[in-house]
């Protein structure tokens, strides 16, 4: 592997930096950001492929203090957060008007592997810090979109209800359609409601999905109305950045919340971490 000093970087991470520049580009100039545009799903591919790969801690200090990826990061982000809305949506309609789906459809989905990996690594932290009278409490999921996957599978592999949170009726409206498809409506219910808002006081779990923005104000509701909840929050490190937005861990630290457990990208598969809060006790 090629390595980089502050100063010189090697071609991979010159490459890295022009390929930032040009995704960037690309999201601003196309209005159109659903799958059936090729001119953007392939540069996102492309793109996405190279944050799965591994960097050394100075590669990524050298990207993430470039002045140019600095000033086009916040940018960046918006675009690849409008273009997975659009993706989600679109493979939720297409899934759920096909004829013959059913669950097990959603088992050949193309991202439903990488879905099973995050989740998997998140439910192992959750066997650990829950507490006995936790384990039956039906899960919150805020941020879950109009293809909840995650949701799903908390359901599946936890064997608890989960209740779906979006603030947007377009995503709500094809998450409940493909939940009434799959016959589970009843184990993953869809509200269409702001985490911001909404009463967690019967919830001991709650996940909040990383497109969720302004995670603070969520926080501050559910130390609201239920101060004991765990609180399961993803995040981006690391070069992954570049496609998430990384929660700011010293200022939830700050206002009071114990971080319990962790988990880390798994290399070429999942690009989201997590971090598992409960308010400490004072």
């Amino acid at each position: 592997m090629e390595y980089c000093s502050l100063t010189e970087p090697s071609k991979r991470i010159s490459d890295l930096i022009t390929l930032i520049k040009e995704t960037h580009d690309v999201l601003h100039r196309e209005s159109n950001l659903t799958p059936l545009n090729y001119a953007v799903t392939k540069p996102i591919s492309i793109f996405t492929e190279a944050l799965r790969q591994a960097y050394t801690p100075e590669e990524v200090k050298y990207v993430m203090g470039n002045v140019e990826v600095t000033t086009l990061q916040k940018g960046l982000l918006a675009k690849l957060s409008e273009a997975e809305y659009q993706m989600e949506l679109f493979d939720s309609r297409h899934l759920c008007h096909q004829p013959e789906f059913g669950l097990a459809s959603l088992f050949q989905y193309k991202n439903w592997g990488n879905y099973e990996s995050l989740v998997g690594e998140e439910l192992k932290q959750l066997r650990k810090i829950s507490r006995p009278e936790e384990i039956t409490s039906p899960i919150v999921f805020v941020g879950s979109g109009p293809l909840p996957l995650s949701a799903l599978l908390l359901h599946l592999r936890w064997n608890v209800s989960v209740i779906c949170l979006d603030i947007d009726p377009d995503a709500c409206k094809a998450a409940r359609f493909m939940m009434e498809r799959i016959n589970l409506s009843e184990n993953v219910q869809v509200v269409h409601r702001d985490g911001a808002e909404f009463d967690y006081a019967d919830y001991q779990h709650v996940f909040i999905a990383s497109l969720v923005t302004q995670k603070d104000k969520v926080l501050e509701q559910i130390r609201q109305s239920n101060p004991g909840a765990l609180v399961a929050i993803r995040t981006a490190e690391g070069i992954r950045r570049l496609m998430y937005e990384a929660i700011n861990e010293e200022a939830i630290a700050a206002a009071g919340w114990q971080l319990l457990g962790r988990t880390s990208p798994i290399e070429n598969r999942v690009i989201n971490s997590a971090r598992f809060y409960r308010l400490g006790m004072n």
